[in-house]
């Protein structure tokens, strides 16, 4: 990725809690009031809701939508257009900003690496499209690398591919043949050192065979720049989230890549009535929202954004107050993704409380609040500031200093 991407996951950034505050009566007017709705439709059916301070999680419901999102949004749910023309309107606008051939607004990631597998092995060939999940005659074998093996794979199978594992440069050469119908490659938060088989000689061997190559970036913003170094790699299909770092409709994600095989992903997609994908839909109104969720993220500034998170953790610091024991500071995730946390640490002798404590009293408050898991944090105690809705980190503030102090 860029220069500074790579500084930012080799540099142990921290900014320590001292360096954070600020007047107490300048956090206070930074306060605003949550939008009021005319109904509490949560509240009428019984869900409780809670203060999300731990990221674009999907169990959490992803980010929030920016409110240029939310606009867009509600200007395709009143305004129609046929599908198949906003399709391609909205998936040339997307490939222009993201200096690709071709782009497909499609149901999510995991829905990309499904449509991106059908295409591989069917390559427009409306029979075998049909033909799906059944590959009885078609190339349907999908290479992975042993150490990319993850949660999301299974999205490679279900359109009937078979997964091949290597672990070496010997073996992949092995396990090219008439049946392999895409190589893949997991695009996330493990160590490049540990790619058996390096990127470059990986896209490497995939040309010396004209085998197509499929990029997961699921995860991998913010920043959304990251969408288009992504498509610079040299893979022919690059697929994102559109929920999480991009702030889009939660349902929504981007496949991009070579003009030819977009379209023989469309074809094995919604509302192809007799495609495998016909189920995954993009709601007309998601096609636009994704588009200004891509065009709004890409103008952000990341110092600025930098800053304001850094604002909004130093508002939560003065709500916490002075605490013994207690160690608060912003901490750059190390990854390839740019994110900001607030890490907090305490003596437990002093307060007496566990870290998996902490996080049941937090969750199950009044409001309950949930923080960064355990298992991303390494263990650690980590607010993120992304989902937080303007106000709500006063009361984030509020709810650890009470839990706290109930165990000093």
């Amino acid at each position: 990725m860029t220069n500074r991407r790579t500084f930012l996951k080799t540099a142990a950034l921290a900014y320590p809690a001292s360096q954070l505050l600020i007047a107490t009566a300048e956090a206070q007017a930074a306060y605003v009031a949550p939008t009021s709705f005319s109904r509490d439709y949560f509240a009428e059916i019984g869900v409780k809701p809670f203060i999300n301070a731990a990221g674009g999680y999907s169990a959490f419901g992803g980010a929030r939508m920016r409110p240029e999102v939310a606009e867009a949004i509600r200007y395709g749910t009143y305004n129609k257009a046929k599908v198949d023309d906003l399709h391609d309107a909205v998936g040339k606008r997307i490939a222009e900003m993201a200096g690709c051939e071709a782009a497909m607004v499609t149901s999510g990631a995991a829905a990309a690496m499904v449509l991106a597998t059908a295409a591989a092995m069917t390559m427009g060939d409306q029979e075998k499209i049909e033909q799906l999940p059944d590959t009885t005659g078609l190339k349907n074998e999908v290479i992975i690398q042993k150490n990319h093996r993850y949660t999301y794979d299974r999205a490679l199978v279900v359109a009937g591919a078979k997964m091949v594992e290597v672990a070496s440069e010997e073996e992949l050469r092995a396990a090219i043949g008439p049946n392999t119908a895409m190589m893949f490659w997991l695009l996330a938060n493990h160590n490049p050192d540990g790619d058996n088989i390096p990127m470059d000689r990986y896209l490497e061997i995939s040309k010396e065979h004209d085998i197509p190559t499929f990029l997961d970036g699921a995860t991998m913003t913010p920043p959304a720049s990251n969408v288009i170094d992504a498509c610079k790699l040299g893979f022919d299909l690059v697929g994102f989230s559109g929920g999480k770092g991009l702030r889009g409709p939660y349902s929504a994600g981007l496949l991009l890549g070579k003009k030819d095989l977009v379209a023989y992903s469309r074809a094995n997609s919604s509302p192809n009535s007799r495609a495998l994908g016909r189920g995954m839909k993009v709601a007309p109104e998601e096609y636009v929202g994704m588009m200004v969720a891509f065009e709004t993220a890409l103008a952000i500034n990341e110092e600025e954004d930098f800053k304001r998170k850094r604002e909004i953790f130093a508002r939560i610091v003065n709500q916490i107050g002075p605490i013994p024991g207690l160690k608060a500071e912003v901490i750059v995730d190390a990854g390839m993704v740019d994110e900001l946390y607030l890490d907090l640490e305490w003596d437990q002798d002093q307060v007496k409380i566990t870290i998996d404590e902490f996080v049941e009293a937090l969750r199950s408050g009044s409001p309950a609040i949930e923080i960064r898991m355990l298992k991303f944090a390494g263990g650690r105690v980590h607010i993120s500031s992304t989902v937080l809705a303007e106000g709500q980190e006063i009361t984030v503030g509020r709810r650890i200093r009470e839990v706290l102090m109930a165990a000093t």
